[in-house]
């Protein structure tokens, strides 16, 4: 039985992050910009059984990763969304609070002794809100979020170390204001609104950027790939999209994947 030899490599290096890489879908020219040859050179390379197989223990890791990423994503928003409702119970209890004390305030009673008065004053008394126990971490919380701060703000400024240990240490109230802030930044994906069931990300654009398939993207983020056409199409996330490419070697005058896959889906949709 004969043997297949390959042809010694001259100029390529490989490593395990080229083979990382190509799993998570970069194109060949990308890499072979970055590795200094020609993007037929990767193509034998990984056209070899032995990179083959590299490449589909890669490919099962990569996917580990990202369904870690969506599991991880998901139990934020879920986080996010219990405490946006203590922040709105805790609002709803300070103004029911205020309208019983105004009440009570104007409320003029005749006090027939020193016990009814001891009485009408135990029921002004009213329970603590978390505004009344600020902490320290609160203070140095609020003033990170004053500067336009987000949660990663927060954690830095009170030296709480983890997303968990904030959520649970500092008032609701502040770690409102610093979702907004940090949904209002320019590193957040552009424009979540009236989408019901992608919630982008910044990898999502890195990954499109990088050339992978509507499709693929799709089937990670639990979308149809239409969706995402629809929303790559939009202006603030195709100049995102446009900047990000920018960074990367360009393809000569054809149009990059990415912009490629998109134009045409947009094009098939209206025909």
């Amino acid at each position: 039985m004969e043997v297949k030899r390959h042809r010694r490599l001259r100029r390529l290096v490989p490593d395990a992050e080229l083979v990382r890489r190509r799993a998570a879908g970069e194109t060949l020219r990308v890499l072979a910009a970055d590795y200094g040859v020609a993007h037929t050179t990767l193509g034998r390379y990984f056209a070899r059984p032995e990179a083959v197989r590299q490449l589909r223990e890669a490919d099962k890791g990569v996917r580990a990763e990202r369904r870690a990423a969506a599991r991880r994503r998901a139990a934020e928003r879920r986080a996010e969304q219990a405490i946006r409702r203590r922040a709105k119970e805790q609002a709803a209890l300070a103004r029911a609070q205020a309208r019983a004390a105004a009440a009570a305030a104007s409320a003029h009673r005749p006090r027939r002794s020193g016990y009814a008065a001891w009485l009408d004053e135990r029921d002004t008394h009213l329970p603590l809100l978390a505004a009344d126990l600020r902490s320290r971490n609160d203070v140095l919380a609020e003033r990170a979020v004053e500067a336009g701060g987000g949660i990663e703000a927060v954690i830095e400024a009170t030296g709480l170390r983890t997303r968990e240990n904030a959520l649970r240490a500092i008032d609701p109230t502040i770690l409102v204001r610093a979702f907004d802030n940090a949904a209002a930044s320019p590193a957040a994906p552009p424009d979540q609104a009236r989408l019901r069931r992608l919630v982008p990300d910044p990898e999502l654009v890195r990954r499109r950027a990088a050339g992978e398939t509507l499709r693929r993207l799709a089937r990670d983020y639990g979308v149809a790939h239409t969706t995402l056409g629809r929303w790559f199409a939009r202006p603030e996330v195709a100049r995102q999209l446009h900047q990000l490419q920018g960074r990367r070697p360009t393809l000569g005058p054809a149009k990059t994947p990415a912009v490629a896959e998109t134009v045409e889906l947009l094009t098939g949709s209206l025909l």
